[in-house]
């Protein structure tokens, strides 16, 4: 006698609700990074190779990564970019390269325009055919534009490589169709940058931001001299009274500077005359002995 096959508990409608209920949520949680991650998309490309090679096309991955916090305009942020294979290939290998890759970036939404992305010089490992280059994961920084209005979706345009190999090479790949954004820079436009190249120059009668625990320090204001202040400077160079010639200036009781230098050069012709005649006294005096 056959037994009677074993009944298969089947799970509480709560316990199967909730992974219905996740199986349809997780994706949508996994497909949407936050602001500023990088967002890896294929797109189809054409390189332009040196040395008389033929041009080619393929695919290309491309992922930007950028800052997460919210930027303002007129600062300078820095950008990682991570390519795949590159479709172009080298017909021999040449370990040790010197390459230096950029890349041009297209703004929409927040901002419009192009901006290149310079990456450092490297040293790479170029293999031969068939095996895909592969440049290696570079940063670079660039300033957000001034007329930034809001987040700015940036998206890849053409991939410029330069080689030292026979001298330097200059590997072209750029998207045959448009590229979709690859990332999304948030940008707070109602901030501006304090400093950094792109920033306007500090207004001459508007005193700088103090710094965390700075105390400012008063700076006595500049007295413009008046010319009854000047005369004073000059009557104690001279050692005149300072008071009679502003009392002769301002048109009062006073001695006026003119006044006095006529009565200094009077006394001086008095005293030089009656020197004279006391020496012509004494030498008539002589004459008589």
């Amino acid at each position: 006698m056959p037994l009677p096959a074993p009944r298969i508990a089947r799970a509480p409608r709560v316990v199967r609700a909730a992974l219905a209920l996740g199986c349809a949520v997780g994706p949508a949680l996994v497909l949407a990074p936050p602001a500023g991650a990088a967002e890896p998309s294929t797109v189809p490309v054409h390189c332009v190779i040196p040395l008389d090679q033929p041009a080619v096309d393929g695919p290309q991955q491309i992922s930007l990564d950028g800052p997460s916090d919210p930027v303002r305009p007129g600062d300078k942020v820095r950008i990682k970019v991570t390519l795949g294979g590159s479709p172009a290939t080298s017909p021999l290998p040449f370990p040790g390269t010197a390459l230096t890759p950029s890349i041009q970036l297209l703004l929409s939404d927040g901002a419009s325009g192009e901006l290149t992305l310079q990456g450092p010089r490297m040293r790479v490992d170029i293999p031969g055919t068939p095996a895909l280059i592969v440049v290696p994961p570079y940063e670079g920084e660039i300033t957000v534009p001034l007329d930034a209005k809001g987040d700015i979706r940036i998206a890849p345009g053409k991939m410029v490589t330069s080689t030292a190999i026979f001298g330097d090479q200059i590997t072209t790949c750029f998207p045959t169709t448009p590229a979709p954004p690859a990332m999304t820079l948030k940008v707070d436009p109602l901030a501006k940058a304090l400093d950094g190249p792109s920033g306007n120059p500090a207004d001459p009668g508007v005193s700088p931001p103090l710094a965390p625990g700075e105390t400012p320090v008063q700076t006595p204001p500049q007295r413009a001299e008046s010319p009854a202040g000047l005369a004073q400077q000059a009557g104690n160079a001279s050692g005149l009274d300072a008071g009679a010639v502003r009392r002769g200036e301002d048109g009062g009781s006073g001695i006026s500077a003119g006044t006095i230098t006529l009565i200094v050069g009077g006394v001086v012709i008095l005293i030089m005359a009656a020197t004279a005649m006391l020496y012509s006294w004494r030498r008539h005096r002589d004459d008589e002995w």
